[in-house]
């Protein structure tokens, strides 16, 4: 009905208008120099009409033309992004396959049409590598030094990663300590800064490290208290060559809590055990003072073997102690084997024969076979020697075999 309506006055209007133009037609009259042109004016309202529409549609048809060459470039350059992409991912499946030439070769296909080709040059990288090019690696990690330069961190651990793949430590230090400079606490780089003083045995280094590891996070409370406890633990197995102030001077940097720690105690009575026959008692006895002190509180085999071999002074004291050893940690072989050696030497042969045997029966030991063998020639059964020195050769040949 509202169609109707408009059609309707439309029709009206345009009646009314030919109308009025045929009553009042009217002229234009353009003149230059000797030529004059005379047409009705309906006729130019329609001619102008008429230009304007097709200047409208000259405008329109143009700029139909400009978004359809705009879209057909978007199309050329979306499809030549997808191609790229698609030899990058192409080439990423194969890195991961294990085809490191095709890999490598798609990758770098990949790199010019990329958007974002630093992806494409460090999986190359990795490539390469695997194919024992280390020329062309770190001709790819240097390419994507040059092509993102805002990124030399997530390159830098690509690269020191890579180098310690292929056991080059000293040239991963010097990549870390570069991106350590870069990024003081980031974790990654610490935590890869911690695995190549590791590989190295630098464990000054490491010692020094350990707060940021701390700061970072990257170990726990327990964590990092075990980690410094095998740093000090190293730290004395390298100063085997040091003379006793040095050693001693270690001793005192060591924290107040790990001075407790057995496993420290016994790297550095170890050393004090190879300086002793020169220093004499003063040693001796702070070795023995260091040892019960610890026993007191943890069981450390290690510390039991050393103490058996101090020379006491009051032997049937050392056997009281060993004794209540015996009684807190219960029956070790390296306890029975100390237990016996004391009774050896305080002449309680019946004791010394029990521990003896009681030390065997739990494990095959050369030392104890061979105390246990000397105290029974020493007694005249010599036949009884015998047997504990070929049980002993037996039982040790057998455990070799087991161990191979």
């Amino acid at each position: 009905m509202r169609r109707l309506i408009v059609f309707l006055l439309f029709l009206i209007v345009s009646v009314w208008v030919g109308m009025e133009i045929m009553r009042h037609p009217g002229y234009l009259l353009l003149v230059y120099h000797h030529w004059m042109v005379q047409m009705p004016l309906w006729f130019v309202a329609l001619s102008l009409i008429v230009i304007f529409s097709l200047f409208y549609v000259l405008i329109v048809s143009i700029d139909q033309c400009q978004f359809l060459w705009f879209r057909f470039k978007q199309w050329l350059d979306k499809r030549s992004v997808q191609r790229a992409y698609s030899k990058t991912q192409h080439g990423l499946s194969l890195l991961i396959e294990g085809r490191w030439k095709k890999s490598e070769r798609l990758l770098l296909a990949g790199v010019n049409q990329s958007v974002e080709p630093l992806i494409n040059y460090l999986a190359a990288a990795k490539a390469a590598q695997e194919q024992a090019a280390l020329d062309r690696r770190d001709k790819h990690i240097q390419a994507a030094y040059d092509c993102t330069p805002n990124a030399n961190v997530a390159i830098g651990l690509t690269q020191a990663e890579l180098e310690m793949e292929q056991h080059q430590w000293e040239h991963a230090l010097a990549t870390l300590n570069h991106l350590r400079q870069l990024s003081p606490h980031h974790p990654r780089v610490i935590k890869l800064l911690e695995k190549a003083y590791t590989r190295l045995n630098d464990w000054t280094q490491l010692q020094a490290l350990l707060p940021t590891m701390r700061k970072a996070k990257i170990v726990t409370a327990e964590q990092a208290e075990i980690f410094e406890k095998n740093i000090y633990c190293e730290l004395f197995r390298q100063a085997a060559h040091r003379n006793l102030t040095e050693i001693r001077q270690l001793w005192n940097q060591v924290p107040r809590y790990l001075k407790k720690h057995p496993d420290v105690v016994c790297a550095y009575v170890t050393l004090l055990a190879r300086h002793a026959p020169v220093t004499g008692v003063e040693t001796t006895r702070e070795m023995e003072a260091l040892i019960r002190k610890t026993l007191k509180h943890h069981w450390q085999p290690e510390l039991v073997n050393i103490y058996g071999t101090l020379n006491f002074s009051s032997l049937n004291n050392q056997l009281v102690i060993a004794g209540t050893w015996l009684k807190a940690y219960g029956q070790h072989p390296e306890l029975l084997l100390l237990l016996g050696k004391l009774c050896v030497r305080v002449q309680l042969w019946g004791k010394a024969k029990d521990y003896f045997e009681k030390c065997l029966l739990l494990r095959a030991n050369a030392e104890a076979s061979l105390a246990y063998g000397k105290l029974l020639e020493s007694l005249g059964e010599q036949e009884a020697a015998l047997r504990v020195y070929r049980d002993g050769l037996g039982q040790i040949e057998m455990s070799r075999s087991e161990n191979v």
